[in-house]
C-alpha cells in the first residue's frame, strides 16, 4: 500500500514538472509521423519496464504488459509496431540486466518517468 502511494505521488510530481516543461518548450508539429514515433517510444518503454518489473517482482507483476494491452486496444491500427516496440524494449533491458539490483530498479523508475512524459504528450495531442 505504501509503495502504491509513493508511486502515485511520484507520478503526480512528475506530471506537474512535465507539464511545466512542455508549456515552456516550443511544440513540435504533431502529425502522423510524430504520433507514430511517440507510440513506438511508449511501447519500447513499456516493454523495458515490464522486463525490469518482472525481474524484480516476479512473473505475477503484469502491470506494464496490461497497460500495453490497453494502448493496443485504443490504437488497433498500430498493433504491429506496438508489439514490435514492446518486444524490442523488453529485449534491450533483458540484455542489460540479468538480476534485480539497485541499477535495475533505478532504470525502471527512469522508464516510468519517460513513459509518463510520452503518454502526456500523446494525451495533449488528443486534447488539441
Amino acid at each position: 500500500m505504501l509503495r502504491a502511494a509513493a508511486f502515485t505521488l511520484a507520478f503526480a510530481a512528475l506530471a506537474g514538472l512535465a507539464h511545466a516543461q512542455e508549456n515552456e518548450a516550443n511544440q513540435p508539429l504533431r502529425g502522423e509521423a510524430w504520433y507514430r514515433g511517440q507510440l513506438v517510444e511508449l511501447s519500447e518503454v513499456l516493454g523495458g519496464a515490464h522486463y525490469l518489473r518482472t525481474l524484480c517482482d516476479g512473473q505475477r507483476s503484469q502491470r506494464w504488459r496490461d497497460f500495453m494491452r490497453g494502448v493496443i486496444e485504443r490504437e488497433p491500427n498500430y498493433n504491429a509496431i506496438l508489439v514490435e516496440g514492446f518486444n524490442r524494449g523488453y529485449r534491450n533491458e533483458e540484455a542489460r540486466f540479468h538480476s534485480c539490483d539497485n541499477q535495475a530498479q533505478q532504470m525502471e523508475a527512469e522508464l516510468r518517468a519517460q513513459g509518463l512524459r510520452v503518454s502526456q504528450a500523446l494525451r495533449a495531442r488528443h486534447a488539441d
